[in-house]
């Protein structure tokens, strides 16, 4: 049986994520990370102008449609280097209803974390075999647990170096307090996982929060995701269950991005992660454009995705639905 659909249960229609990623500047140079996004080649926004752009696509949105909540989620390379971070947040959190999710590599010191955690919701820290410290990552979790603030590591699953991946899981294991441990599949063509690694993979989390800490302080949007088959049968997954079938080729589809989710890369463009224009004429628009907020003015639709196959979780999992064959 082929998918014709891919469905997000409970979705809220008031809701619009909006994934940014403001440079491409890290300090860590993992080798399956997706191309672009840790070379240093884009300078940090200017603040005024990123500030301005980013509020008109906002209002233009609150003003067209139903939205009225933004779900942001910040990423990098590693923008908790940028100067003004911090004060980027908070413009918006006084300004709109907002919650902001960062991914990070939690490198920065815990006396950092003492000052902006209180400006963030929820925290996705990544953890690389080659770069990270594990002892220090947990110093940040359980910090971050006694905060009220939702905490998820996520522990990049490199098969070239297992073992050492499975050791950053058991020192992460180790914490004061019960925070999500999650085991990542990382997709690169070089890559082919043993039938024991795929076991571990498939269980998502190797570890789940303490359920009392997870509903008192998750407040980003709970996937619930379901495929459809061409049969009529429809299926509940788990959010990793159509990647690691490589169920993901979506070429042709109608897909909710541009509609309840968007893409600011790292190059101002906006998109899906993937770099596919939105709406019904694929158009890409560059929030760092001086005359952005005369340009962005979409009819905003479902886009039709030009790309071979999703490679982001979220993306992969957005609504959509086979319009052809």
């Amino acid at each position: 049986m082929e998918i014709v659909e891919v469905k997000q249960k409970g979705w809220n229609k008031e809701l619009l994520r909006v994934d940014i990623a403001l440079g491409n500047k890290c300090n860590y140079k993992c080798w399956y990370c997706w191309p672009g996004s840790n070379e240093g080649t884009i300078k940090y926004p200017n603040y005024k102008l990123i500030i301005n752009n980013l509020s008109h696509l906002l209002d233009y949105y609150l003003t067209n449609t139903e939205k009225r909540k933004i779900d942001f989620h910040i990423m990098g390379g590693e923008i908790t280097h940028w100067k003004n971070f911090l004060p980027f947040v908070q413009h918006f959190k006084n300004n709109y209803d907002c919650i902001f999710t960062l991914t990070t590599n939690a490198s920065k010191k815990l006396e950092w974390w003492k000052e902006a955690y209180q400006y963030l919701d929820y925290i996705n820290i990544s953890v690389h075999n080659e770069y990270s410290d594990p002892f220090h990552i947990k110093e940040v979790a359980d910090f971050l647990y006694e905060k009220n603030v939702y905490v998820v590591t996520m522990v990049l699953m490199d098969p070239f170096h297992w073992d050492k991946c499975m050791q950053n899981v058991k020192i992460l294991s180790s914490s004061k307090h019960r925070w999500t441990i999650k085991c990542m599949e990382i997709i690169d063509q070089k890559i082919n996982y043993t039938d024991e690694q795929k076991q571990l993979l498939k269980k998502e989390r190797y570890r789940r929060s303490n359920i009392f800490y997870f509903f008192r302080t998750n407040k980003s949007y709970k996937s619930k995701v379901k495929i459809v088959e061409d049969n009529g049968k429809t299926h509940n997954v788990n959010d990793n269950h159509i990647m690691l079938k490589r169920l993901n080729n979506f070429k042709d589809w109608e897909c909710s991005v541009g509609v309840d989710w968007i893409a600011v890369k790292a190059d101002g463009s906006v998109s899906g992660i993937c770099g596919n224009g939105l709406y019904k004429d694929r158009i890409i628009y560059n929030i760092h454009d001086k005359d952005f907020k005369d340009k962005f003015k979409p009819l905003i639709t479902p886009t039709i995705c030009s790309i071979k196959s999703c490679w982001c979780m979220f993306e992969t999992n957005m609504p959509k639905r086979r319009i052809h064959g």
